[in-house]
């Protein structure tokens, strides 16, 4: 097979092509087809990006109901409705006061029971809000371990939110 210049053009026309569609489909796939792949997708889902980044964290909130009968005994489940939503964390409670999304009665009930407050909605539109409790990260079955088992991404700021 003979190599000229040609064939090289042809073979550089290729490559060109190639990656502008290769391009074109990486920057058109969003997270907008139900699929979140990353956490700054996530950030942009929530309603108030710039107010749960600066005060919290972006969160899937996954709302599933569960019935459990006794005679006879059987469990039945809801379909999972999964959204967007944001996690404050304790230090910044007083930003959720002054947007008038909990009131001190809720804070002290919450702050008893050492927990945080996460919402769902628009901060600035009455968002429904929960004290919600946080799992124990060294049960998070996510987090890798490396050398000498150390965990790897578990900050003190992820075990105590």
């Amino acid at each position: 097979m003979k190599f000229n210049t040609a064939t090289a053009a042809v073979l550089a026309g290729v490559l060109v092509v190639g990656i502008g569609i290769g391009s074109a489909v990486t920057s058109t796939t969003q997270g907008d087809q139900g699929n979140i792949a990353s956490s700054q997708q996530l950030d942009m889902a929530v309603p108030d990006p710039e107010f749960c980044r600066q005060w919290g964290a972006s969160a899937y909130v996954m709302d599933v109901e569960m019935y459990t009968t006794m005679n006879p005994v059987s469990s039945f489940v809801t379909q999972p409705l999964l959204q967007a939503g944001c996690v404050i964390r304790r230090e910044n409670w007083a930003v959720l006061r002054k947007e008038g999304a909990v009131t001190p009665a809720q804070e002290r009930e919450c702050k008893q029971r050492m927990n945080t407050f996460a919402y769902i909605g628009s901060i600035r539109d009455k968002p429904v809000v929960r004290c919600v409790y946080q799992t124990d990260s060294r049960e998070n079955k996510f987090i890798t371990k490396g050398v000498a088992d150390d965990s790897v991404g578990l900050t003190p700021e992820a075990d105590q939110f």
